[in-house]
């Protein structure tokens, strides 16, 4: 069970860096960059299909650092433009996604549900 998880994680990494590298070099940057922390401490839980799965406390670790980054319009609509992005790339689970912050006790000061569908917030 644990060979599971560390091969999930080490593919995860994988695909998030070729998703990210050919987001950067399609766009000339990247929306994720900065986000790293949330991204990646959180990706084995936010690419798990189990919909028992809670995220680590190193994971609402990097989720704190990453959520306090979109403190303005734009850095918002940054995050959200890398969740829309990653999804299809690396394979998040958008449901993951919305319920991350309630699970590590975080208040959004944005409707994290309309950001990954790429609604205007």
């Amino acid at each position: 069970m644990g060979e599971k998880k560390v091969l999930s994680l080490v593919m995860f990494v994988m695909a998030y860096g070729l998703a990210v590298t050919t987001l950067t070099a399609s766009e000339g940057r990247s929306e994720c960059s900065g986000y790293e922390p949330l991204t990646f401490q959180c990706g084995s839980y936010l690419i798990s299909r189990d919909p028992m799965s809670t995220p680590s406390d190193y994971c609402c670790d990097g989720a704190r650092v990453g959520f306090q980054l979109a403190n303005t319009p734009k850095a918002i609509k940054n995050l959200c433009t890398c969740f829309v992005k990653l999804i299809p790339y690396v394979h998040l689970q958008p449901q993951k996604i919305v319920q991350l912050p309630k699970a590590c006790n975080i208040t959004l000061p944005f409707d994290i549900e309309k950001c990954i569908h790429g609604q205007t917030i």
